[in-house]
């Protein structure tokens, strides 16, 4: 099935962008000079992608009605932006998509192929809304500081989750200094960069190929093995993997760098929830302060959910850090270092080294609050123990 593509501009764009778009599996399916009949041209065409090489506020207000009234058409601006204030406008008019018009034939048609195929994904993932196999949850793991337990708390978290009967995957999207695997104890050959280099525009099963999987049932993907290689996974590609993974999944978790960048940005605009991790201490706090006026910026604040780690400091009241962040704390994971350090140096997650401890019980109770399907029964958790026991904490295997 051909990608039919609808052209708004003017003549002399629309008609270059036509010249540029010569694929098999491409199809302009008409021309749209007055932005007044766009959406009737749309209603004849059922274009796949607009491609908008016009920005003037009469374009723009055809962008927001293409939103609101034809949500199944995807507008993409075609266009040399460098004015920040004139993309944030596009942007609110619903336009997710900016792709700069001097961009090279063969890398346009890719590009466009891919954001098809990204929304081609969520239209997939919405329409199963509401189905008791298809939760669909993309969980944010998020911090404003290295070194608090974000890692930590994404894998023992995805532990938790599977063994609650649920398909989940952690995505390490710390692309420089991502540890998941270490904490795993897989080391693993493919990682998001093998990725991306045997296939720019990956699908689902294409991605599935490159995971790998841990005894406890969690798949992941991790991320480059040299962090120079960070550079070469674009926000997009990023976002295109969560979308093709949420379909298959229960429980996408995505444990982002420290701070905000370009790959943070994309995981907040598709995040079902964002786990804000923040230890304590003064320093840390003034950090989430300005971190949470951000996320708030770009996402739904109901979505943030706030975990102190490491809670042993009693001189700082949980209720103390509510009120001075304006914020609620969510939940709290107590401090017990040399339970953390010890799972991690033998690379198994903490629930499974130490599921008594207060660690494991806290990210229990967290796992409870996020989903509510039934816990294994005691067979079958005596089945994992067992066959964990006999395989070793090595780590595991290719999916």
């Amino acid at each position: 099935m051909k990608i039919k593509i609808l052209l708004l501009g003017a003549r002399q764009n629309c008609a270059q962008l036509q010249m540029n778009l010569q694929d098999e599996d491409l199809v302009v399916v008409g021309t749209v000079v007055d932005e007044n009949s766009v959406l009737d041209e749309i209603k004849r065409t059922s274009p796949d992608l607009i491609l908008i090489s016009d920005t003037s506020p009469m374009a723009l207000r055809s962008c927001q009605q293409i939103y609101l009234l034809r949500p199944r058409s995807i507008p993409v601006v075609i266009s040399e932006i460098d004015d920040a204030a004139l993309i944030l406008t596009i942007m609110q008019t619903g336009v997710h998509y900016i792709l700069p018009s001097r961009m090279e034939p063969l890398t346009l048609i890719s590009e466009l192929k891919g954001i098809f195929n990204n929304e081609a994904n969520r239209f997939l993932a919405l329409e199963n809304t509401g189905t008791a196999s298809n939760k669909s949850k993309v969980i944010i793991v998020f911090g404003t500081k290295d070194g608090v337990g974000k890692s930590t708390l994404a894998i023992n978290m995805a532990v938790k989750l599977a063994q609650k009967k649920n398909k989940v995957v952690v995505l390490d999207y710390n692309f420089q200094f991502g540890d998941v695997g270490a904490l795993f104890g897989v080391d693993a050959k493919n990682t998001i960069l093998e990725l991306i280099q045997e296939q720019s525009n990956p699908n689902a099963d294409m991605i599935r190929q490159f995971l790998s999987l841990h005894i406890s049932g969690v798949n992941f993907l991790p991320s480059p093995n040299s962090p120079e290689y960070s550079d070469a996974i674009s926000p997009m590609q990023a976002e295109r993997i969560i979308a093709a993974l949420r379909v298959y999944y229960d429980y996408v978790i995505v444990d982002v760098s420290s701070g905000f960048n370009d790959i943070t940005a994309a995981c907040i605009d598709c995040a079902s929830m964002i786990l804000f991790v923040t230890n304590k201490d003064i320093p840390a706090l003034r950090n989430v302060k300005k971190g949470l006026s951000v996320i708030q910026a770009l996402s739904d604040p109901d979505k943030i959910k706030l975990i102190i780690v490491r809670d042993g400091d009693e001189t700082i009241k949980n209720g103390d850090v509510s009120r001075v962040l304006s914020f609620p704390v969510w939940h709290s994971i107590p401090s017990e270092e040399k339970v953390a350090v010890a799972a991690a140096n033998q690379g198994n997650p903490v629930v499974l080294e130490y599921p008594k401890s207060k660690i494991s019980k806290a990210i229990a109770d967290i796992t409870d609050k996020i989903d509510d399907s039934p816990a294994l029964n005691n067979g079958e958790k005596q089945k994992k123990s067992v066959l964990s026991v006999f395989r070793g904490k090595r780590g595991g295997n290719k999916a």
